[in-house]
């Protein structure tokens, strides 16, 4: 793992906040001569996490942020946010990646609502890549989900957010029975805390947010956690055509059978789903090349295994690339404010204490 130093970057904006971390803009210092490890990134568009102070002290939330920064190392994917090492400084851990500044499928579907089905088709076709990649290597990610997928401004999906996948290598960090994800794009055996637990929960969350995005609303609407892990375990997700017109049967059905409650009744795995979103481009005219190249571009330098693939449903990424940049509006991404840092700054805190205490009692 490249062991970088953070004295070596200039800290930025800040890009975003999570219960553990901090995501600032970043660059390689101009002023000092660096480590060569981070000048050989010099130039690249960059972003660095680093753990919250107030969590730093935690041994699982550390050993959590140490397995993120060991499978992203592992997993380089052109559909995966790119790592480029990470370290501890001052007993704060923190770790470098690329910077993506389209957003994230979230944003989009906050901002336009919901998605065209061709769009949709190279969003599957993209996550599914990535997915594939990362289960080769024995990764779960665990919490896929339309914030979790990042957006650059000529439309490639980047996967990221490894913080609770799950390592199949290595002892899993979450105590069995134990439930993690978010409530919303969770599978059943994931609710149960299945100690099985394989790459078909993440293909559950992909129905989950393939549903969404072409319908700007979660397959099952629950007050509350509980509600929702019911629906999860027992009632059956309404049919997507039922909610949207003129979707090719093909996409219906596989993303029902995404939504399966049984893992050995969804796809055989994300390639077998990514198959068919192909199938769908060559199907339905979705290229705009007729010779087999690719019309879009890689941005991370990352040799793409799916070049062809690409042209094969180019027409959604280009209509996705022109929602992108409406919605950014040729300016970059918002930084967030201090005042929301430190309300966020304090809510952890006050979690924690409440932890311990009840810990303690």
């Amino acid at each position: 793992m490249p062991h970088l130093r953070l004295t070596d970057f200039e800290l930025g904006a800040v890009l975003g906040v999570g219960t553990v971390g901090t995501v600032y803009d970043g660059k390689v210092r101009d002023d000092i001569e660096v480590h060569p490890a981070a000048d050989a990134i010099r130039g690249q568009d960059l972003a660095i996490k680093k753990l919250h102070p107030a969590v730093s002290q935690d041994d699982l939330i550390q050993a959590r942020f140490r397995r993120e920064m060991v499978i992203l190392e592992r997993v380089q994917h052109p559909n995966i946010i790119g790592y480029f090492g990470g370290g501890t400084e001052d007993g704060q851990l923190f770790y470098v990646m690329e910077r993506v500044d389209g957003g994230t499928i979230k944003d989009l579907l906050e901002t336009n609502g919901a998605l065209a089905w061709p769009v949709v088709v190279d969003v599957a076709r993209q996550v599914c890549s990535a997915l594939q990649c990362a289960h080769n290597h024995g990764v779960i990610h665990r919490d896929l989900k339309p914030g979790n997928l990042f957006l650059t401004r000529d439309a490639q999906v980047k996967l990221g957010d490894f913080g609770i996948a799950r390592d199949q290598y290595s002892s899993d960090l979450t105590s069995q029975g134990l439930t993690v994800g978010t409530h919303a794009y969770m599978a059943p055996e994931q609710i149960t805390g299945d100690e099985s637990i394989s790459g078909k929960a993440d293909l559950y969350a992909l129905g989950c947010v393939l549903f969404e995005m072409l319908s700007n609303r979660k397959v099952f609407a629950g007050e509350n956690f509980a509600q929702l892990f019911e629906q999860h375990l027992r009632t059956k997700a309404p049919s997507i055509s039922s909610l949207v017109a003129d979707l090719p049967p093909e996409l219906d059905q596989v993303i029902a059978e995404c939504l399966e409650k049984s893992p050995d009744d969804r796809p055989f795995n994300a390639r077998s789903v990514q198959g068919v979103m192909i199938q769908i481009g060559e199907k339905y005219d979705l290229s705009t090349s007729d010779d087999g190249s690719a019309a879009g571009s890689q941005s991370t330098g990352h040799p793409s295994t799916d070049v062809s693939a690409e042209s094969v449903t180019e027409k959604g990424r280009l209509l996705l690339e022109e929602q992108i940049r409406h919605r950014l509006g040729g300016t970059p991404r918002e930084p967030v404010g201090w005042a929301k840092i430190c309300v966020v700054g304090i809510a952890i805190v006050v979690l924690i204490a409440i932890a311990i205490s009840t810990s303690g009692g």
